[in-house]
């Protein structure tokens, strides 16, 4: 990844230090990572120790947990399309849990993403059509989807500008792009400030706000027709692990509360720093 020192909303240069590490636009007010990274390099960030150990205790453990926060947003992109025979492509998808759900609720569900382990286990284990590229150079060929995904995953994106113009080529006509990214204008992200749990280079890379995100989705025609602000179901396992282990680097104390906790113990909490934007094609 070659420095980004010019911004992908405005292309305006004028960039000023917010945080160490994280740079804002002087023009437009869009916030990215100031770093230097090759694609090998990129790649490497997401192989399986991402999923189990780098940002996550275990991915896979906390499959139930992830789902039910699948079943959340298809019941709101229900709302906006019908679900019976429609085609469905999630970018980003991981080890497969939301296309699983997806096939489920009628809807014919393609994945694509980096991370080969997961491609793997989305594939043989899930038996779900997965593709393992990056969909900037993934060849579409006259595919047309009637509806794409991104949860979680435009903030990790080198260039998501250039993701979203592909998304709009790759959709029918009045198809729906639904996503879901923090928010860094929310209250609790502007109370944290640098200290804001989603601000965290390499693998964060853009932090839009809600002005901000409808800007470059409107810059590409689409329409934003819904935004809100869901909670999460989290796992206790996952957030101990990322308190303890991957914060304050007190790995004991994650191995103590463990051993007397219940950690597949879920509850739901609505921080409201995390936006949920549906967009429909123009044209």
């Amino acid at each position: 990844m070659n420095k980004l020192d010019y911004c992908i909303l405005c292309n305006s240069t004028d960039n000023g230090n917010l945080y160490p590490g994280i740079v804002k636009c002087n023009n437009c007010g869009h916030i990215f990572a100031d770093l230097e990274l090759s694609d090998e390099q990129f790649k490497e960030l997401y192989g399986n120790d991402y999923f189990h150990g780098k940002e996550y205790s275990n991915y896979k453990q906390d499959k139930n947990v992830l789902q039910k926060n699948f079943i959340f947003r298809l019941n709101i992109l229900k709302k906006y399309t019908s679900f019976f025979n429609r085609n469905l492509l999630e970018i980003g998808s991981a080890y497969g849990f939301f296309l699983e759900l997806a096939n489920k609720y009628y809807l014919k569900g393609k994945g694509i993403d980096i991370t080969e382990e997961g491609c793997n286990y989305a594939k043989n284990k899930l038996k779900l059509d997965v593709t393992c590229q990056d969909f900037l150079k993934w060849n579409i060929k006259s595919v047309k989807y009637d509806i794409v995904c991104m949860w979680d995953t435009i903030e990790h994106l080198k260039r998501p500008d250039l993701f979203i113009k592909k998304i709009n080529k790759v959709l029918k006509k009045d198809g729906l792009f639904a996503l879901t990214t923090g928010d860094i204008s929310s209250k609790i992200a502007k109370l944290r400030g640098k200290k804001w749990r989603l601000i965290h280079p390499p693998t964060h890379v853009h932090y839009f706000s809600r002005k901000t995100l409808i800007n470059l989705l409107t810059k590409n025609d689409f329409e934003v027709v819904y935004v809100g602000y869901p909670g999460f179901y989290r796992s206790l396992d996952n957030v101990f692990y990322n308190i303890f282990v991957l914060r304050l680097k007190l790995e004991f104390l994650y191995k103590f509360f463990k051993k007397i906790f219940i950690f597949k113990i879920n509850f739901y909490l609505n921080t409201y720093d995390i936006m949920y934007l549906i967009a429909k094609k123009r044209n």
